[in-house]
């Protein structure tokens, strides 16, 4: 994630024609799609552990879904044209503000978390709800290639950039939701094998179903047969979406065969960036692009640099924030109230600062 932000932000434009940049690409465009899978997983188990409390609307329901309306007030706050209200104000472009209603990953993730405890709660059945989700998961992934074909602009203007990529989004929820949805699911059975007692065998064939998924893929992509007007591979297409979830399956199945090899300490580049992903996106954002004006990677050295270059501030920042990760992971392990106190006092300074900023 962090390689694909910067690399894009400081790269010379020349070296992105060549074949090379073409092949990071779409590694990289790897890095959503499993950002997306494993929220989705996480969804899996908080359900298992907590779907009575949810459907009971007990207190941690609550705090949950609380949660999820932070980032998403966090998601919307990184588009802001200006970090000043009094900047914001004055604004009266409307063209202006079509940035900020973008719809990034954070608030994707958020939206259809949202969506998918809401379901659960109405549903009240484990096994309908899986079901259900697995159902629109797949309604999802096909009729997105026919969503993005659609004129939206007679939708409110919050709305049409969660369904298309017309309005400057980058993750609508068609088909991008679908990759969460998948990570939920596949969480979901992962879970039920593994308290039978049955891990390694699902790990085995959701291998070789990954490898099956992805050759019919894309054989169906060579059939002398269209599907859908104006078909193009790279964009909606069910069989790229399934390509690059079958990606993601067999790098996942990878890591926990690396997982039972080897033991993963608490501290490791893997745990520490899982445990405080929120805190590394948001911030590490801020440097790549920062807000208007302001200094941030983008300004300061893109579009220049050489791969060498690049890759170099880009494990500057990565240490650099495995290093923020690690010390708040510490605080709040050492003492919750310091560390509440200490995220209080910056959510503060960080509101007040937008307040009272005048350029």
């Amino acid at each position: 994630m962090i390689e694909t932000h910067v690399v894009n932000a400081v790269l010379r434009v020349d070296l992105k024609e060549e074949p090379f940049f073409k092949i990071l690409t779409f590694l990289n465009g790897l890095v959503a799609p499993t950002f997306l899978f494993c929220a989705g997983f996480a969804l899996a188990i908080t359900l298992q552990r907590k779907w009575r409390e949810f459907i009971t609307f007990r207190p941690s329901m609550w705090r949950y879904v609380i949660r999820l309306l932070f980032i998403l007030v966090v998601a919307y706050s990184l588009h802001l044209p200006f970090f000043s209200l009094a900047r914001l104000r004055a604004l009266t472009d409307e063209h202006a503000w079509l940035s900020f209603y973008q719809v990034d990953i954070l608030q994707t993730i958020a939206v259809t978390l949202l969506l998918s405890v809401a379901l659960a709660v109405v549903l009240r059945s484990e096994s309908i709800f899986v079901k259900l989700y697995s159902l629109i998961g797949l309604t999802i992934i096909f009729i997105s290639p026919i969503i993005r074909e659609m004129d939206l602009t007679a939708l409110p203007v919050w709305l049409r950039p969660y369904l298309t990529m017309q309005f400057k989004s980058q993750f609508p929820l068609f088909p991008w939701s679908a990759f969460l949805m998948g990570g939920m699911i596949v969480g979901y059975w992962f879970l039920k094998f593994k308290k039978d007692g049955k891990e390694y065998g699902f790990i085995k064939w959701l291998c070789y179903g990954s490898l099956v998924g992805i050759a019919l893929s894309l054989s169906a992509e060579v059939l002398p047969v269209a599907f859908y007007p104006h078909h193009e591979f790279w964009r909606a297409s069910p069989e790229f979406f399934f390509v690059r979830f079958g990606l993601v399956l067999l790098a996942g199945t990878g890591l926990w065969y690396y997982e039972h090899r080897k033991t993963i300490s608490p501290n490791s580049v893997f745990s520490m960036f899982g445990q405080e992903s929120l805190l590394v996106y948001v911030v590490h954002l801020l440097i790549v692009y920062g807000y208007d004006y302001e200094w941030s990677f983008i300004r300061y050295f893109g579009p220049h640099l050489n791969y060498a270059e690049g890759f170099a501030l880009f494990l500057a920042l990565s240490l650099t924030m495995y290093g923020m990760a690690f010390v708040w992971h510490w605080m709040k392990g050492w003492n919750m109230t310091v560390a509440k106190a200490v995220q209080f006092a910056t959510l503060a300074g960080i509101v007040v600062t937008f307040i009272i900023k005048e350029s």
